[in-house]
């Protein structure tokens, strides 16, 4: 009865382990890359991203244009600042399931950990390097084909060693972030993840 007992208790804090890879939170600057296979472009930008489990985020990139992406499990906004100042930004509001993103898909999925289960399959790509390789099923909800998760220590994988993250979507085209003072568990205030909308922005559909 004692040998049944630790091995249950053994198996419950495998899947706790497994279960905690992604934080309840996190934040980082980061710097992404957009590579179109068919045209051979690679568009560049920066910008600062802050997220919480589930499905909230804050998107902002400052370059190569303002942007901000919003979404906290009930609302969504895209925000598009102006080009030159004074004139209008846009902005469009939908729920948080119309608008739901690739990133936020993601990062939700992540709370499985770096094992195999019901949405994807794991190979350890060695070199700190590990493939997500989506199940058809989840590909084309999520509109991810595979993701590569880079880590700066080839032994520990911890979501707070996480270097860089490379998507590859179902078209062939690839987006990647590169992690720059990633933080986990930072304690956003309640309304970190509504967005106020600025004034002179016209609201787009």
């Amino acid at each position: 009865m004692k040998t049944i007992l630790f091995l249950f208790s053994l198996l419950t804090l495998s899947t706790t382990v497994q279960a905690e890879f992604l934080p309840q939170s996190f934040t980082a600057k980061f710097q992404q890359e957009y590579i179109s296979i068919l045209k051979g472009k690679t568009k560049k930008g920066e910008g600062l991203i802050d997220y919480k489990y589930p499905g909230s985020i804050r998107f902002e990139t400052s370059s190569p244009s303002p942007v901000v992406y919003v979404s906290n499990g009930n609302r969504a906004w895209y925000y598009r600042a102006p080009f030159i100042e004074g004139e209008e930004g846009e902005v469009s509001e939908t729920s948080s399931k119309e608008g739901s993103s690739v990133y936020i898909k993601f990062f939700d999925s992540l709370k499985n950990g770096l094992t195999a289960n019901s949405l994807y399959d794991v190979k350890n790509a060695g070199d700190g390097m590990h493939v997500m390789i989506f199940k058809s099923i989840t590909a084309k909800e999520f509109g991810i084909k595979e993701a590569v998760l880079m880590f700066n220590s080839k032994k520990d994988k911890n979501f707070s060693d996480l270097q860089k993250i490379e998507l590859l979507f179902p078209d062939g085209k690839k987006s990647s972030l590169t992690f720059v003072n990633l933080k986990i568990n930072p304690n956003f205030d309640s309304n970190h993840f509504n967005f106020v909308i600025p004034a002179k922005t016209k609201k787009v559909n």
